[in-house]
């Protein structure tokens, strides 16, 4: 049996947590070609519960009201710092987590991650917002974040592209 063993190098608490949860060296996951079937199954239910948690809290705090908020501001602050480890191990092993296009697929699952929290927010503020000032500038504030992330979005693709163009040997 061939297993996985993780990258060599210092072990930083992101590497200590994904090693233990990825058992690298044990039999958790099975041989190397079943590990990484289990791997591809991990990714796929993590990128969809990333889709559908926050849409379900962003449905529910509408529903539920005032007494809904913290609840379900606790279940997506769960969601969300799990994801954040994710993206400290992968930046950390030099993946360039940078977009290198933006074909239609991408921008549509993009806002389908990226559209639940906002949605969420205004559901979160309306039961303390009495005349819809607060709601109000809370979706001036989205919009404007909105717009910065496309533009940091647009900056770190076009950032990507040229280290990608210069990395290439020249064809003459």
């Amino acid at each position: 049996m061939t297993t996985m063993t993780a990258p060599p190098g210092r072990r930083s608490i992101t590497g200590r947590i994904a090693r233990w949860a990825l058992d690298f060296d044990g039999d958790m996951y099975g041989d190397e070609r079943e590990r990484l079937h289990w791997y591809e199954g991990i990714a796929t239910a993590a990128g969809l519960q990333w889709m559908a948690v926050p849409w379900a809290g962003a449905v529910m705090v509408w529903v539920g009201g005032r007494q809904a908020v913290v609840p379900l501001t606790v279940v997506l602050v769960a969601l969300y710092l799990p994801m954040l480890l994710c993206l400290t191990y992968v930046s950390r092993r030099r993946v360039d987590t940078a977009a290198r296009s933006w074909p239609l697929k991408r921008i549509v699952v993009t806002t389908l991650y990226g559209l639940p929290y906002p949605v969420f927010m205004a559901g979160a503020l309306k039961p303390y917002s009495t005349d819809g000032d607060l709601i109000r500038g809370a979706g001036v504030g989205a919009l404007v974040g909105g717009v910065l992330a496309v533009a940091v979005l647009a900056i770190q693709t076009r950032r990507r592209r040229r280290r990608e163009a210069m990395a290439l040997p020249d064809a003459d």
